[in-house]
């Protein structure tokens, strides 16, 4: 690799050529690689420069501790969590009629008609506009589509929307274009240093650099000597510290390991400061300064619109840590402060996390916003993906929980009647979580507790066969591919890579599939990008990774809609354009049917409606 020219004379091919290269090293944990020209691909959509509409935020007290729940659960119990089923009466005028459009329904037969009306709140009409005509009063609000298609709003399964307001906030970015290089990177370091008080921790996050390595304490300790310094990489599962913040958090080369958890060291054993898996990290994390409840308030409200604008009308957090911070989720469904709907997912990283799972955590429902269920994490990144075989990353045979461990914990959490969803990226963590998920169901065999993993990126045959006899939902993000599927071959083996995110296999054997954009682990927040990922499997260089795994825009619809709805027990209620569901409701300014495929990932939404009730309008 040749690196003798400076940032300053790298023109954008050259960049987008690095660039390309050093993100399939992420997803490899390994060394250098040939330099390809990346295909040309659509840009991520930006975010939109129209306004949300957004609901009046007011200051909430601080928290207080959640109250124990007050009932007791059998061990059949029903989930007290429950998506909260419509009831309002569809009797007298719409309150608003979609007419003259392409109204595509995702119900059971594809049906596409022309109109839909709805009544408080929900679906109350679907068929052509002259059909409908008769269900307009005088006070109905009449959106003319003009040709325009809608299609069910958007489900996001699997995001992390509380974490996206930290970006750029509590967390600094050290991203593109300002930072292409190393050098860019200690550059842009010691700016940030010379304006932070001494001793002031400084944090950051990044997404590559060109040298295509991760940075380490040689790279922080030149340009921040009197600052403690904690980089985190996007994906969130591995970080650099200099050597300040080692010193101030007592890691030497005499700490061990924790379960799970890996401190790089160099030949002489030293910390490198290079932490993967969260249990590490958090050896070094809980010396940092947390943000405050004030800042997750506001970035639980104000990270909302950039999904409503792209098309989102329900979002599922399923890696939420700290019982406060549930809690915090839930006061703004209390506060009627939710412009989405959402359900979250309390992350257990420690075994003592299962006591508070189980005693801490207030079961609440509303119609905004719920206590869903619980997640693990059982291996990291692509580099410690957690597999049978060996590959190239950084650790391949390492699960983050005890086994044994895991699979009590699994078995307590599923006694509670709620979801258990798992991140799972080798094929060995996938195995492991169905065990523990057959051990619980055959304890306790209460009907469909539709447990999930999350990711799935690589698997077995014999695999999909357990998901789909396990009823367990795969909850999977194309983004990957195209994030770091150019070294997939070199992670993986060339037979594995060809088993990255198996959508067409999972879909063929009837597994159900959820689609959704893991932001901000990926870069791409939008149901656009994510369908186009589903559709093309195409790599940063343009490499198409297990073209016959590829879906239809049909089907990459519905697992982004109904499917993302059912991975939640919300299928009755939400996920297509049917009488009586929730009217929740997207407006394509394009039709997604019909538009070309390069047009897909960058399609604006006209308008996004929840409840019957614009959110928002471009």
């Amino acid at each position: 690799m040749n690196h003798h020219h400076s940032a300053s004379k790298m023109d954008r091919r050259r960049f987008l050529t690095i660039l390309g290269a050093a993100l399939a090293w992420l997803a490899a944990g390994c060394g250098r690689r040939r330099l390809q020209t990346p295909t040309p691909i659509p840009p991520a959509a930006a975010p939109p420069s129209a306004t949300a509409i957004l609901p009046t935020w007011t200051p909430l007290p601080p928290p207080t501790p959640a109250p124990k729940p007050t009932f007791t659960l059998s061990p059949t119990a029903t989930p007290v969590s429950v998506p909260i089923a419509p009831t309002a009466s569809l009797e007298g005028p719409a309150d608003m009629a979609l007419i003259n459009g392409k109204v595509i329904t995702v119900n059971s037969t594809d049906a596409i008609v022309q109109a839909v009306t709805i009544k408080n709140g929900l679906i109350q009409a679907v068929g052509t506009t002259d059909e409908l005509r008769s269900r307009i009063g005088a006070s109905t609000q009449v959106v003319d589509l003009q040709g325009k298609a809608v299609t069910p709003g958007l489900i996001d399964p699997h995001n992390h929307l509380q974490v996206m307001g930290l970006m750029g906030t509590y967390f600094l970015p050290f991203l593109p274009p300002e930072v292409k290089t190393m050098q860019d990177f200690q550059k842009k370091l010691a700016e940030v240093a010379a304006k932070t008080p001494k001793g002031e921790w400084i944090k950051g996050y990044y997404l590559v650099v060109a040298e295509g390595r991760v940075p380490n304490r040689q790279d922080l300790d030149p340009v921040s000597p009197e600052h403690p310094v904690w980089i985190m990489q996007q994906g969130g599962h591995f970080g650099a510290a200099n050597s300040l913040a080692l010193k101030i958090a007592g890691i030497t080369a005499q700490t061990p390991n924790p379960t799970g958890g890996i401190i790089e060291r160099d030949a002489s054993g030293e910390p490198t400061g290079v932490f993967y898996n969260h249990r590490a990290m958090d050896l070094l994390r809980r010396y940092i300064p947390p943000w405050t409840p004030e800042m997750t308030r506001e970035n639980i409200i104000s990270t909302q619109a950039l999904f409503a604008a792209c098309g989102v009308t329900s979002f599922q957090d399923n890696n939420v840590r700290g019982t406060d911070t549930i809690g915090l989720y839930l006061d703004a469904g209390k506060q009627g402060k939710m412009l989405l709907r959402s359900a979250v997912y309390y992350t257990l990283e420690w075994p003592q996390d299962l006591n508070r799972a189980l005693k801490e955590l207030e079961h609440y429902a509303d119609p905004f916003m719920r206590l869903a269920g619980f997640k693990f994490l059982i291996d990291g990144q692509a580099p410690t993906a957690y597999c049978h075989e060996p590959h190239n990353g950084i650790s391949w045979n390492t699960s983050t929980w005890d086994p044994q461990s895991f699979k009590n914990a699994v078995r307590a959490l599923h006694d509670t009647g709620l979801q258990i969803c798992v991140h799972c990226a080798g094929d060995a963590a996938t195995d492991l979580t169905l065990d523990a998920y057959e051990e619980a169901m055959n304890a306790n065999p209460r009907p469909d507790p539709r447990h999930r993993i999350e990711h799935a990126v690589i698997t077995t045959p014999e695999a999909t066969r357990r998901i789909k006899d396990l009823g367990v939902v795969v909850s999977t993000q194309p983004q990957f591919i195209r994030l770091g599927g150019d070294a997939y071959a070199r992670l993986f083996g060339e037979e594995r890579m060809l088993r990255t995110i198996v959508t067409r296999e999972w879909l063929d054997n009837g597994v159900h599939l959820a689609l959704g954009s893991d932001a901000p682990t990926t870069p791409w927040y939008t149901p656009q990008v994510t369908l186009w990922g589903a559709m093309t499997r195409v790599s940063y260089s343009g490499k198409v990774i297990g073209a016959e795994q590829r879906l239809t825009i049909q089907e990459a619809l519905r697992a982004h809609t109904m499917g993302a709805a059912y991975a939640a027990h919300e299928e009755t209620i939400k996920g297509s354009i049917e009488v009586g569901k929730l009217a929740d409701l997207a407006v394509w300014a394009e039709d997604p049917y019909s538009a070309p495929l390069q047009r897909l990932p960058s399609i604006p939404i006209a308008m996004t409606i929840v409840g019957g009730k614009v959110v928002y309008q471009a």
